[in-house]
């Protein structure tokens, strides 16, 4: 799965990802790719390399940090004043729509595309197009308590990354993109872990230019929310 990740398609891809980061050993696998140029270490959401870094397991731990580093200190705001110049243009909405199928619909759902995995876009986008870009380039500044991302470690060593969704007495939902969800019994959690980060990583609008990040904005601020 490592070695093969690259060319999964995005949904395979995100399965796999979770697939390697459910064990110690895969994770180790999953690290070795990264450090072999095989994945990148922007295919890893903020909240799985943090994932990483803090592992429970030592030799984890040691790989991450060799090969992810230390945490850098985000400097979103440089990214947003680059891109702030978006909110100027005129945007199209239908090569908008290309970008937000290909960078946003494993976790949200619009004009008929995606999945509900985020926060509705129909409350994103009624707040303007200034806080709409600055979610998505800065994710973690305001983060609801349901969209913060949990680690929930089993009973038989797996591990789960994802949002927390229905709770019982005796179940715990774990929600992941592409609309995947695990329920699990309460009596297979050895502990669950808040990240205190957003699930959505970030990143997502590397490569744009202010003009593509426009059409986005201008999709997403149009477009039909069922």
């Amino acid at each position: 799965l490592a070695d093969r990740a690259n060319s999964f398609t995005p949904r395979v891809r995100s399965e796999a990802m979770n697939t390697l980061l459910a064990r110690g050993d895969r994770s180790i696998a999953l690290l070795n790719a990264i450090d072999a140029g095989k994945l990148r270490i922007m295919d890893l959401t903020t909240a799985q390399a943090k994932f990483l870094r803090g592992h429970r397991e030592k030799d984890v731990r040691a790989a991450a940090l060799k090969v992810l580093g230390k945490p850098v200190v985000s400097k979103r705001q440089d990214v947003i004043d680059a891109l702030t110049p978006a909110l100027t243009l005129k945007g199209e909405a239908s090569h908008g729509r290309e970008i937000y199928l290909l960078r946003c619909s494993a976790c949200h759902r619009l004009g008929g595309a995606g999945s509900q995995l985020g926060p509705d876009l129909v409350t994103v986008k009624n707040a303007g197009k200034d806080k709409m870009l600055m979610s998505i380039l800065d994710p973690n500044r305001e983060v609801a308590p349901q969209f913060q991302a949990f680690e929930v470690e089993l009973k038989d060593g797996d591990s789960l990354i994802g949002l927390v969704g229905n709770e019982t007495a005796t179940s715990v939902t774990v929600r992941q993109a592409y609309g995947k969800e695990d329920v699990v019994l309460r009596s297979n959690i050895k502990q669950i872990k808040n990240q205190n980060q957003s699930l959505m990583p970030e990143g997502l609008e590397a490569g744009l230019k202010p003009q593509e990040v426009a059409d986005l904005l201008e999709y997403v601020s149009t477009a039909d929310a069922k």
